[in-house]
């Protein structure tokens, strides 16, 4: 049974997939535990990112553990797998603060899956990113494709898919599924430039930010709403004192 290990410094919590004996493979007791891992991150306006990571210098996810799912029935797959992991995937997508996933091996499957609905991803050169699903008769059920297809175009997220072609690190970031890339004896230097970087973004405005862009075409009222509320902060009178004074403002 797999684990996610949680663990704070300042502002950040890191949550690290652990499933040793099975290169990560998400089962139920990690969807559940990532579940209770967002309640917690709701409730608690100091953390203002969340990285998700696998094994240091190694594998960040397999896939979904099919030795878990194989059994199933298709009335216990599609309700208890497929609908559980995808509710747990959408808090995950919708959290408040932004969400960075930090690959440096493997990530296939459910794993990239994982992966996409964060809002970042970074990783070593020695990164692998693939959809392996339809080759064993299986899909992409946590809505891994459509939200590939909403970050490289269709043409190439059904590429991954239909042909199972595995992307090494540079492929990824070219397509743009990527966002940054770095040697592996330069990951945890440019991986903390870029947590610091997210972390110190004033957190009212990341959050009504990011609310416009994943929530996907927000009405027009949803800005005159997210203006409010980021206007009526204390971040906003903090970001136009330090514009005025032109200095760097510190949320």
């Amino acid at each position: 049974m797999g684990e996610i290990l949680s663990s704070r410094e300042g502002a950040v919590l890191t949550l690290r997939l652990s499933n040793p004996g099975k290169a990560n493979a998400l089962d139920l007791n990690m969807l559940g535990q990532l579940d209770r891992h967002i309640d917690q991150v709701e409730q608690d306006a100091g953390v203002r990112v969340v990285v998700l990571r696998g094994t240091a210098g190694g594998t960040f996810s397999s896939g979904a553990d099919i030795a878990q799912w194989a059994p199933m029935t298709p009335a216990q797959f599609a309700d208890e797998w497929i609908a559980h992991g995808n509710r747990v995937f959408r808090r995950l997508e919708r959290l408040r603060c932004p969400t960075v996933s930090a690959i440096e091996g493997i990530c296939f499957g459910g794993g990239l899956e994982l992966a996409l609905a964060t809002d970042l991803r970074v990783a070593s050169a020695a990164a692998r990113l693939r959809f392996p699903e339809v080759g064993i008769g299986a899909m992409p059920g946590w809505e891994g494709g459509e939200r590939l297809a909403r970050i490289v175009g269709r043409g190439r997220a059904l590429e991954a898919v239909l042909t199972c072609r595995e992307l090494d690190a540079a492929t990824a970031q070219q397509w743009g599924a990527l966002n940054a890339v770095w040697p592996a004896t330069a990951f945890e230097a440019g991986l903390a430039g870029f947590v610091d970087t997210l972390a110190r973004v004033s957190p009212t405005a990341a959050r009504w930010s990011k609310a416009a862009i994943v929530g996907e075409n927000a009405p027009a009222a949803f800005y005159a709403e997210a203006a409010r509320a980021v206007k009526a902060s204390a971040d906003a009178a903090i970001g136009i004192a330090a514009f005025k004074a032109k200095t760097t403002a510190i949320f």
